[in-house]
């Protein structure tokens, strides 16, 4: 049950990371924040499905600075994003197929509540 959770969460993220709204500079500035080290660590990992975080997770100590402080944002981003969309994800993604919630997101996003909606777009713009 905690795996399932913590896939719908990392979907959670993933989702807001995708929402169809216009990138900010400072949004372009976190992504670009572990460019270079996933160069280093993660070249030759198939980006999808968290892979790409979890190989920088496995390089935690050796990140650059900015990588490690954007991916401590991430995660508490992910962990807002959780709990604002938990009653949300239980409501329309509680039988969702693991790896799927990002898409049952996506086709339940008009009826989400404005609490999970926001937190999301605000996921989205400081990303």
């Amino acid at each position: 049950m905690i795996k399932h959770g913590q896939r719908i969460l990392t979907a959670c993220v993933v989702f807001a990371l995708t929402l169809p709204f216009a990138a900010s500079a400072r949004a372009q500035t976190a992504q670009q924040a572990c460019a270079a080290d996933i160069k280093t660590y993660c070249a030759g990992v198939q980006q999808g499905e968290g892979r790409i975080a979890q190989c920088l997770r496995s390089h935690q100590q050796q990140l650059s600075p900015g990588c490690q402080q954007g991916m401590a944002k991430a995660a508490t981003l992910m962990k807002e994003v959780a709990q604002a969309c938990e009653d949300d994800l239980h409501q329309f993604c509680a039988g969702a197929a693991p790896g799927t919630a990002k898409d049952c997101l996506r086709t339940n996003f008009r009826k989400l509540s404005m609490g999970c909606k926001r937190e999301l777009f605000e996921a989205k713009q400081a990303m």
